[in-house]
Parts: C-alpha cells; structure tokens; sequence
C-alpha cells in the first residue's frame, strides 16, 4: 500500500521532470538558455528559486482561467473526455513496475491492462477534441488520429512480442525475464511508437501552432485544456517507464541499484528524445504515415525472425 502511494508522487515528479528535461535540452542544443535549472539571485523573490517544475506552473495558471465551452460542442463528451483520458493515464502507472517494486504489475494479463489504459487515455485526447465542433481542431484530430493508428500498431507488436517471447502475459514477469536479441529489437519498434506518441519531431504535425493555431486543443481552455495538459506529464512517465521495464532489465537488480539506474537510463532516452527533436524539421502527414508503415513493417520483420531463431 505505501509503495501504491509513494508511486503517485514519483511518477508525478518524474513526469514534471522528464517535461523539463525535454525543453532544457532542446533548448540547450539549439543555443538557446531554456528554463533555468537556477533562477538568477535578482529574481528569486518573484520567480523562485527554480524553474524545473515550470510544466507545473504552467498548469496550475491554466487552472486559474475561465474555462470557455464552445457552443457548437458536444458539451458532455467535450467536458469529461479530459478527465476520463487522465484517469487512464493515472491509473497506468500502478500497472508498470518502478525499479524492482513490482506495485501491481504482477497481476494476471497486467500487460493487457497497461495497454487497454494507454491506449485508452490516447483515445479520449483525440475523442474530446472531436467534439469541440472546430474545423481547426478537426484537422488536428485528424492528423492525430491517423498517427495514432500506425503508431499503435508497433506499439502493440512491440508488447506482445515481449509477450510471446517471455511466455507471459504478466508485465513483473516479463521484466524480471532474461535479456534476449528480442529485447533489443522490440524495444527498437517501441521507440519508434513513443516518437510518435510524445509528439517528437518530426510527428508533432497534429500539434502545428503556424499551421493549425494549436492543434486538437484548440478550442479548450482553462481547466479542461490544464487536465489534458496534466495528463501529458503521466503519460510521458507511463511511456519511458514502461519501456525501461519491458526491455531494461534492471528489475532484477537490488533496489539500491535500480533506482539510480532507472533515473541513469530515463535521462538518457530523454536526451536521445531532445536530440530527435531538435534535429528534425516537421513532417508532413502522409510523409510520416509512410516512414512509419516502412520502418514498422521492416522492424516487424526483423523482430519475427529474432522470435523464431
């Protein structure tokens, strides 16, 4: 019970934190200063000491807006779709084992589970926005939805291979199962899925502020779009976690040396991440549909062969 607790503040932190990373190190590789790690001793009494839980801030203000509802909107869907996609978000994390604590990753089909719930809290980031009524927010979910469904695709082929691979449809299992070449090769065809799922460059044309104003949100405000926001940061934990413990195994290691190498490893990816981000210029839709249908379709291949060797 207190590891399902103390889990709710960690993974929150890490989200805020792996938040910050990313614009820091984009920001970084660009040349540019990005949020400061130490606020300048002048402004300290006005804007604190530091600025790594800036996404926090950012959210906490959007909470102090007036949340404006379109009249051309399906209300209901539009207000509780939201709050239902950060519930799976939320829930997920209590699913993923966190540096050797298993938390409820070792339920039966727990590996279903986490999926349904990631899948689930995507699905109601593109569903609300749908029923805002905006034909800008119609072209952003139109981009996401498509982007959604070819990144789904390895994401799911990435989990069930690991699946088949490990004999096991229990996530702790799989976790604490020895590395194999499979390891290595779904883990690939999994982050290629999250470039696309934590909208990377180039797939964060669902989300192109000069084209489409800002996307799917664009017709949320105040709360509602602060929700969606909060939702991003456990979905960012759900996703690098998830990948540390499927094809990482550092579950199997004392506790005192998993957790310095969950946070090693998750500021890697995280860089790794930034530099894809900063490197790439935007992608059109129908290019990035295609470069996900080829790579997939030959990491699929790839990962097909490693399984039966």
């Amino acid at each position: 019970m207190i590891e399902l607790i103390l889990i709710i503040f960690t993974s929150f932190f890490l989200g805020l934190f792996y938040s910050f990373l990313i614009r820091k190190f984009s920001a970084r590789l660009q040349w540019r200063i990005g949020p400061l790690v130490f606020m300048y001793k002048d402004l300290r009494s006005i804007m604190g000491i530091t600025r790594i839980i800036q996404p926090l801030y950012d959210i906490i203000k959007l909470f102090g807006k007036k949340t404006i509802i379109p009249e051309s909107s399906r209300k209901r869907l539009f207000i509780y779709s939201p709050y239902i996609s950060l519930i799976f978000a939320f829930i997920s994390i209590f699913f993923i084992p966190f540096s050797g604590i298993s938390l409820l990753s070792n339920v039966p089909y727990s590996l279903v589970i986490v999926s349904y719930l990631l899948i689930g809290s995507l699905l109601f980031m593109i569903i609300g926005p749908i029923a805002s009524g905006s034909p800008w927010a119609f072209i952003g979910v139109r981009r996401e939805a498509e982007l959604f469904l070819v990144t789904e695709f390895g994401f799911i082929i990435s989990l069930f291979s690991m699946a088949i691979s490990k004999n096991s449809l229990i996530l702790w299992e799989i976790s604490i199962s020895e590395f194999n070449l499979v390891n290595i090769t779904a883990g690939l065809l999994m982050f290629t899925s999250i470039l696309g799922k934590l909208h990377i460059k180039p797939f964060d044309m669902s989300e192109a502020e000069a084209e489409i104003v800002a996307g799917p949100y664009t017709e949320y405000s105040g709360k509602l779009l602060g929700i969606y926001y909060l939702t991003k940061i456990f979905l960012i934990y759900d996703f690098i976690a998830l990948f540390i413990s499927i094809f990482i195994p550092i579950n199997t290691l004392p506790i005192y040396l998993s957790i310095p190498l969950f946070l090693i490893i998750s500021i890697l990816i995280i860089f790794i991440l930034s530099i894809i981000h900063v490197l790439n210029p935007r992608y059109r839709i129908k290019n990035a549909l295609i470069w996900y249908i080829k790579i997939i379709s030959i990491l699929c291949l790839i990962n097909i062969i490693t399984m039966v060797m």
